[in-house]
C-alpha cells in the first residue's frame, strides 16, 4: 500500500486528475453544443456582413484565446520544468493546463451562445474547430512527460 507524504497523491494519480479535468471540460462543451443545435429552429450559415458585430467578434475571440492560451501555457510550463519533484511539476502542469483549457472553453462557449442567439451555424463551426483542437491537447502520460522535459526516472514515477 502506498504511503502518502504531506497528503500529496502519487504522480500517477495527479496525471489521472488532469485527464479527468480535461474530459469534463470537453464533455461540457460537447453537450452544450448538441443541446444548442437541437433547440435552435432557424439554422443556416451566413458569413455576409449584415450589421451583426458577432461575425467579427466570435472569430477574433477564438483566435485571441487560442494565441493567449498557447502563450500562457508555455510560460507556465517554463516555470513547471524548474520544480524539484515530479509531484510539484505535475501541480504546476495542472495549473497551466487549466488556464489553457479555460481560455479555449470560454471562446468555444461564447461561440455556442452566439449560435444559440442567432442561429448562424458559422459560430457553431468555430466552436467545433475549438473543440476539435481541445481534443488534441488531451493530457497523456507521453505528452505530459514531453512538455515537462521529464527524465527517465521521473517518467518512471508516472507508471
Amino acid at each position: 500500500m502506498p504511503t502518502y507524504q504531506n497528503q500529496q497523491s502519487l504522480p500517477k494519480e495527479k496525471l489521472k486528475v488532469n485527464t479527468i479535468i480535461h474530459l469534463a471540460l470537453l464533455v461540457g462543451q460537447l453537450l452544450f453544443a448538441i443541446v444548442a443545435f437541437s433547440i435552435t429552429e432557424n439554422k443556416g450559415i451566413n458569413v455576409k456582413y449584415t450589421g451583426d458585430p458577432f461575425l467579427f467578434v466570435v472569430p477574433f475571440m477564438a483566435i485571441s484565446c487560442f494565441v493567449l492560451s498557447t502563450f500562457m501555457y508555455k510560460q507556465q510550463l517554463a516555470l513547471a520544468v524548474n520544480k524539484e519533484t515530479v509531484s510539484d511539476k505535475l501541480m504546476a502542469y495542472q495549473t497551466a493546463m487549466i488556464v489553457r483549457c479555460a481560455l479555449l472553453q470560454g471562446s468555444s462557449l461564447f461561440g455556442i451562445v452566439t449560435y444559440l442567439i442567432s442561429g448562424n451555424l458559422f459560430f457553431l463551426l468555430i466552436s467545433a474547430a475549438i473543440i476539435l483542437y481541445f481534443i488534441t491537447i488531451r493530457p497523456t502520460k507521453d505528452s505530459v512527460a514531453t512538455d515537462l522535459n521529464l527524465s527517465y526516472d521521473e517518467k518512471a514515477e508516472l507508471d
